[in-house]
């Protein structure tokens, strides 16, 4: 209905009829206008929040639980463009480790003839193609040291005397404090059997 009829037309039972209908349309008004209200102060108060926290510092991983890689890196000095190739790493022809100053030992391998045609080579055929160092450990062996103890026999008293031995060295076990004490770490720390 969107004019309003002639109310002289209308009987009682229709006039309350209107009356109704208006006075519903009237509450359902007043409920949403109750409803757009707590939406407008719940949307007042977010802003109020966003406002606030607009004002806060912002969040990097040393400040909060960002994690390190979403923080902004630090200026860093312009690098100069590279000149040439980059320089050689692992796994690169001419990378890698740098060779012993003083290896204690140097094999040199010549080649005794071709391979291809079998014809001898002498030194002034070759030339160094390659150099690297192997790195090993010296071979680990026991240093075994026999005790020879000698017990004197006195020409005066008779009494015998037994001679003294050197720290470290007395009867009992024959292993080391050294040996005694690796083979107790290799058992606690890493779990070597004794055996």
């Amino acid at each position: 209905m969107n004019e309003l009829p002639d109310l002289s037309l209308l009987s009682h039972a229709e006039k309350d009829a209107l009356i109704r209908a208006l006075w519903d349309a009237l509450q359902s008004s007043e409920r949403r206008n109750a409803e757009l209200a707590i939406r407008l102060s719940d949307a007042e108060r977010r802003i109020a929040e966003l406002e606030a926290r607009l004002n806060e510092p912002p969040k990097r991983p040393d400040n909060s639980s960002l994690p390190p890689s979403r923080g902004q890196k630090p200026n860093r000095p312009e690098k100069s463009p590279r000149k040439g190739p980059r320089k050689g790493s692992l796994g690169r022809e001419g990378g890698g480790r740098l060779l012993a100053e003083n290896p204690d030992q140097t094999v040199i391998a010549k080649a005794a003839h071709c391979q291809h045609c079998r014809a001898g080579l002498t030194d002034a055929d070759q030339r160094l193609a390659q150099r690297y160092d192997k790195i090993d450990l010296p071979p680990i062996k026991p240093v075994v040291t026999r005790v020879e103890r000698y017990a004197g026999h006195c020409p005066c008293c008779g009494a015998t005397t037994l001679a003294a031995v050197p720290e470290g060295m007395e009867t009992g076990t024959p292993f080391s404090l050294n040996l005694v004490a690796l083979a107790i770490y290799l058992r606690v720390i890493h779990a070597v059997s004794y055996r």
